[in-house]
C-alpha cells in the first residue's frame, strides 16, 4: 500500500544558479562614471596642489628676506650684492652660480648656495638649500633627465638694482628709469613695501643671480608663472606674495627647456598690465613706469 505524501501548500522551488559579476555593459557604465568624476576632480586637485606650493614658495622667499635683513643689520644697512654674470667667489654676492639646460655642474652645485664664500646670506639660514627653490619648479632638459637629476638647485633670482653690483653694465636704454638702491634707507620710490627684491624667474630665462626688471617694451629677464599663471615675489619690507598675471603675455607662457635665455618682446601698443605691475614695483628714480595699468 502506497504511503500518502504530505502536501504543505507551498509550490516547489527549483534550484537556480546564482548570478555573479557584472555584464560588459554595466562595467562600461561604471568606467564611464569614474572617468567623468575624475575629469571633474583632477583640475580642482591640481589647483589645490598649486595653492599649497604657492604657500611654501612664499615661505621660502620670506626666509630669504629675513636673512637679507639680518645681513643689513651686520653691515651698516648695506644690501647684499647682486651681480649680472658674476664669477663665483668674487665680491660675495647674495648667491652665485649660472643655471642653464646643459649638464654643467652649476645646475646642481649647492656650494654656491650654502658656502658663505659664494653666497653672503648663507650664514643666516644654515643649510636650508630649499629656500632658493620654488617647489613647483621641477623642470629639466632631456640631457639633465638623462643624468638622473631630479631638479636644478635654484629658482629664485634677485633684483639687479637692489644691492651693490653691476646693474648699469646692461646698457639697455629701457633701464634709464631705474634707480640703483644700495642701502635699505634708499628705498624711496616706490618704497620698501612695494619694491620686489627676489622673484621666481622663468626656467627658460634664469641664469645668473641678477634679474633685470622690464624695459620699455620687453621683459629682459622673465618672471615665472608656476602657480596657476602666477609668480612668487619677496619685497624689501620682508613680506612675500604670489602675484597673478592678468595680461596676455606672461599668464600662458610655455616652458621650452632648451638653452638660450631669451628676452620677451611686448611690441606695440605697449599696454600689457603685467609690464606695468612689474616695472612699477622696481626701484625707480623717476615717476616713469613702463606699460599701462
Amino acid at each position: 500500500m502506497k504511503k500518502a505524501r504530505a502536501h504543505t501548500g507551498f509550490p516547489l522551488v527549483q534550484p537556480t544558479r546564482e548570478r555573479c559579476g557584472f555584464t560588459l555593459i554595466e562595467l562600461l557604465v561604471v568606467i564611464a562614471i569614474i572617468a567623468i568624476l575624475a575629469s571633474m576632480l583632477l583640475p580642482v586637485l591640481g589647483k589645490a596642489k598649486a595653492k599649497a606650493q604657492g604657500i611654501l614658495c612664499m615661505s621660502n622667499t620670506k626666509q630669504l628676506m629675513l636673512a637679507n635683513h639680518m645681513y643689513q643689520g651686520d653691515n651698516r644697512d648695506m644690501l647684499p650684492r647682486s651681480y649680472h654674470g658674476s664669477t663665483p667667489g668674487t665680491d660675495q654676492p647674495w648667491v652665485s652660480g649660472w643655471l642653464d639646460w646643459t649638464t654643467a655642474s652649476d645646475n646642481t652645485n649647492t656650494i654656491y648656495l650654502l658656502d658663505p664664500r659664494y653666497a653672503c646670506l648663507a650664514s643666516y639660514f644654515g643649510n636650508a638649500k630649499n629656500i632658493y627653490k620654488c617647489p613647483a619648479d621641477k623642470y629639466l632638459s632631456p640631457p639633465q633627465r638623462g643624468r638622473g637629476w631630479s631638479e636644478r638647485v635654484r629658482s629664485v633670482s634677485g633684483n639687479i638694482w637692489v644691492g651693490d653690483g653691476n646693474a648699469e653694465t646692461q646698457g639697455d636704454a629701457g633701464n634709464v628709469i631705474y634707480d640703483h638702491v644700495k642701502k635699505a634707507s634708499d628705498f624711496n620710490n616706490p618704497g620698501p613695501t612695494m619694491t620686489w627684491v627676489y622673484v621666481d624667474e622663468h626656467p627658460d630665462s634664469i641664469n645668473d643671480a641678477g634679474c633685470f626688471p622690464p624695459a620699455d617694451a620687453k621683459f629682459i629677464d622673465i618672471p615665472s608663472n608656476y602657480h596657476n599663471g602666477a609668480c612668487g615675489f619677496a619685497f624689501a619690507d620682508g613680506h612675500s606674495e604670489i602675484h597673478k598675471w592678468v595680461g596676455p603675455t606672461l599668464k600662458r607662457l610655455k616652458i621650452n627647456a632648451r638653452d638660450g635665455a631669451y628676452q620677451l618682446n611686448i611690441g606695440t601698443p605697449r599696454t600689457d598690465p603685467d609690464l606695468y605691475w612689474y616695472s612699477y614695483r622696481s626701484p625707480r628714480k623717476t615717476e616713469k613706469v613702463w606699460g599701462t595699468p
